[in-house]
């Protein structure tokens, strides 16, 4: 029987790097999905251009946001909504979140790109949004820096702030479901050091036990931080959430090529089946596969698997 497989963390975009619309968009990310060697479903929110519009102009988030819906409406049980706001303009993303939840069923919030939009997730704007999505009873998708290298600067590779300004977020709504987007994964390279042990660090030093309102994502199966996690996070409590982009093509890279890497150097076979392999050799058993495969998805988001 063909294994399911959900992805929690994808981004797409019907608008190509060149400024182009993607006419067929719909059809050549199906595409990607029905050449996979499991049933796979995505849950999809804005990549950019749309991600970036929105960081100057209220009205984008609207645009943005109808255009997962436009997918997510023809691939029913193939593809899920995840909503995408920006808390600098407060009263559009409320407006944006009850059209996205309340109307349009989508699932998750999220990804809170505070790195690109400059925000903290400890401010009064985001407990706002993060409040909303309780009371939609929706999940909110954090970015967390997957790894750091000595010549970065700011924000984006400072997996320590964010993580930090996660915490305090949580303790503002401790009710929300936090999902800790790509926390485990590796860099392009050795120079790059992942932050994901320092992550599951700092939850076994904060916390008694591990939080049972935080969801932690997989990027990159092939880790080597996957058999500490396997023993220190509950298996009900993670997720594959890779972040495949639909930055290069069409046609898409496969499913399973890392983000930022292309399908021709990626260091191993894209596909569900290489992801299944590395959670064997890190220790998991076939119900702990079925959990992060599509169950765990399952049972937050309330997800009909059929």
């Amino acid at each position: 029987m063909e294994r399911t497989w959900i992805d929690t963390h994808i981004h797409v975009s019907d608008i190509g790097p060149d400024g182009e619309r993607r006419e067929r968009m719909l059809e050549d990310l199906l595409e990607v999905l029905d050449r996979c060697d499991a049933d796979l479903r995505f849950v999809i929110s804005c990549d950019a251009p749309h991600l970036r519009a929105m960081i100057s102009d209220p009205a984008k988030i609207f645009e943005g946001n109808r255009s997962i819906h436009e997918l997510v409406r023809r691939a029913p049980s193939r593809l899920y909504g995840s909503c995408t706001i920006n808390p600098h303009f407060l009263d559009e993303s409320l407006r944006v979140m009850d059209i996205c939840f309340g109307e349009w069923g989508f699932i998750q919030l999220g990804e809170m790109v505070q790195y690109i939009m400059d925000y903290r997730m400890d401010s009064d704007a985001v407990e706002k949004v993060m409040r909303a999505a309780v009371r939609y009873d929706v999940p909110v998708q954090v970015h967390l820096g997957t790894y750091w290298h000595k010549d970065f600067k700011g924000s984006a590779g400072d997996g320590s702030g964010q993580m930090q300004d996660l915490l305090r977020a949580a303790d503002r709504v401790p009710e929300a479901k936090i999902i800790l987007a790509h926390a485990i994964g590796v860099g392009p390279s050795p120079q790059f050091v992942p932050w994901a042990d320092w992550f599951l660090d700092v939850l076994a030093a904060v916390f008694d036990e591990y939080p049972r309102n935080f969801w932690m994502e997989i990027r990159d199966f092939q880790s080597p931080a996957l058999a500490r996690v396997l023993r220190e996070v509950p298996t009900d409590r993670i997720l594959a959430g890779t972040d495949w982009t639909t930055r290069v093509g069409p046609p898409f890279q496969s499913y399973g090529t890392m983000f930022n890497v292309s399908e021709a150097e990626n260091p191993f076979p894209p596909c569900v089946g290489s992801m299944v392999q590395f959670l064997q050799e890190a220790g998991a058993s076939e119900a702990d596969i079925a959990r992060i495969a599509f169950e765990n998805a399952k049972n937050l988001f309330g997800i009909d698997e059929r």
